[in-house]
């Protein structure tokens, strides 16, 4: 065993020994808290697969005391169907043709840095608005991906950390952008008499998003397409007939088609975007459709990260099934229960910096919605705060997380790939210089736009 491990490990046990020695917590809240923490620890420290990390820490858990069924229903999660569906229908996409025509433009028309970067820019904010939650995006952008790495190889570092951080800046844009935001619109329906709708979060968000996005997309650029040049374009290849669409692919848009249009359309038919994407994708395997068959369409899906994205649901639950984050939620009360801030600055700052941190101790989106919003909503309460305001501003920074591949379903997904196109050190080096600027950016956007739409945190 390495110094660094037997540190790391002397570190936990002291921990755990403070936890259950000294906590006042329940024994299921203590066990939560510890093999919760001890998941975070190996995610990070561990060269053992995440997905098998949250397992096993979850099977320790059931040893120890847990309940069985913290396992049987780990998979008792929307998001989990979500991405399975997604993944499905990513696979149509490609096996359908219509991937190799997207190929094919992209060699016609995408022959420049710039038009290739504006093109992967414009097609991840399109997507945000109509591919709810940022896993979901990232499964129908992975073929994407390998098209370019595949025709612009020297670049799979910037297209495998671009997709992915543009994926993450564009789910300001939308209500459906992420998860996340469903569950904070949620609870703040339910303990006030606010929401925020899908229009009125598009205003709001969208010129985040995209200037965040901007920012995002040329730092990248700077590091990782600097004095690269693009492979030519065959003129041949520009020249060529476009031809018609195939049968498969006039299918595929028919079916991927209602399926966008049923996402829209939730509001309407009441059927959730999970279930919708899994109907949908079981009727692409018909043997009718002729698109993709069964087998091949479950051997498509990213079983690793299913089971990680399971699992590590599972783990966040357990903190707020067994009262810790209710414990967490008095001791931060009284902290701040004692101090006389009344400086808008301040508020905005505090705001700002615990949502956008939270990524890196609260592995989970949708959680970390789960475990700051009612908080902050309390905080809200306690200074006489516009609970709107601050709800959306926490949602705006709970979406960073850039930092870790472990923070985000959208940079795992790419981060798993047999190539593995960029490496932990990449995510940290980017994330040093936009987490700065993110949260100078959402001060800036407070001030000049925010503030002046009714979202003021006085107001």
């Amino acid at each position: 065993m390495s110094i660094r491990n037997i540190i790391l490990l002397g570190l936990f046990t002291g921990f755990a020994a403070a936890v259950f020695f000294a906590g006042d917590l329940e024994y299921s809240g203590k066990l939560s808290l510890v093999i919760f923490t001890l998941s975070l620890g190996m995610f990070i420290f561990s060269s053992i697969p995440a997905g098998l990390v949250a397992w096993l820490c979850l099977s320790a858990g059931v040893v120890l005391g847990l309940p069985q069924e913290i396992l049987f229903t780990s998979f008792n999660t929307h998001v989990v169907w979500l991405m399975i569906g997604a993944f499905i229908i990513a696979a149509v996409l490609e096996k359908s043709g219509l991937l190799k025509r997207l190929i094919r433009w992209v060699q016609k028309n995408c022959y420049s840095r710039g038009r290739v970067t504006l093109f992967t820019f414009v097609l991840v904010q399109i997507l945000s608005v109509v591919i709810p939650s940022t896993s979901g995006r990232a499964s129908a952008l992975l073929p994407i991906y390998r098209a370019f790495g595949s025709q612009f190889g020297r670049n799979k570092k910037f297209f495998g950390l671009a997709i992915p951080v543009l994926i993450l800046m564009a789910a300001n844009t939308t209500l459906i952008g992420a998860g996340s935001h469903i569950i904070g619109i949620g609870i703040l329906e339910a303990q006030t008499d606010r929401t925020i709708s899908y229009m009125s979060f598009l205003i709001y968000g969208m010129p985040f998003g995209l200037l965040i996005g901007g920012i995002s997309l040329y730092l990248l650029s700077k590091w990782y397409l600097k004095n690269m040049e693009f492979p030519e374009v065959q003129a041949q290849g520009a020249e060529e007939e476009s031809e018609p669409l195939s049968n498969h692919e006039k299918k595929a848009l028919w079916l991927i088609g209602i399926t966008l249009a049923l996402w829209l359309t939730e509001a309407f038919h009441g059927f959730d975007i999970a279930f919708v994407t899994m109907l949908m994708s079981m009727i692409m395997m018909l043997p009718q459709a002729g698109l993709i068959s069964w087998k091949e369409g479950l051997q498509n899906v990213s079983w690793s990260l299913i089971f990680f994205v399971a699992g590590a649901t599972a783990l966040g639950e357990l903190l707020v099934t067994y009262k810790v984050t209710d414990y967490f939620q008095e001791r931060f009360l009284s902290i701040f229960s004692t101090l006389d801030v009344t400086n808008e600055f301040i508020m905005l700052m505090l705001i700002a910096l615990i949502s956008v941190t939270s990524h890196l101790y609260i592995t989970s989106h949708t959680t970390r919605a789960v475990v700051f919003i009612p908080v902050l909503l309390i905080f809200a309460d306690m200074f006489t705060l516009n609970p709107s305001a601050v709800v959306f501003i926490a949602l705006i920074g709970i979406n960073y997380c850039v930092t870790l591949p472990v923070s985000s379903k959208a940079l795992l997904i790419f981060y798993e790939e047999d190539d593995r196109p960029f490496t932990t050190r990449d995510l940290v080096k980017v994330s040093m210089w936009l987490m700065p600027l993110y949260i100078l950016l959402m001060v800036v956007t407070y001030y000049v736009f925010w503030q002046h739409l009714g979202l003021s945190l006085m107001g």
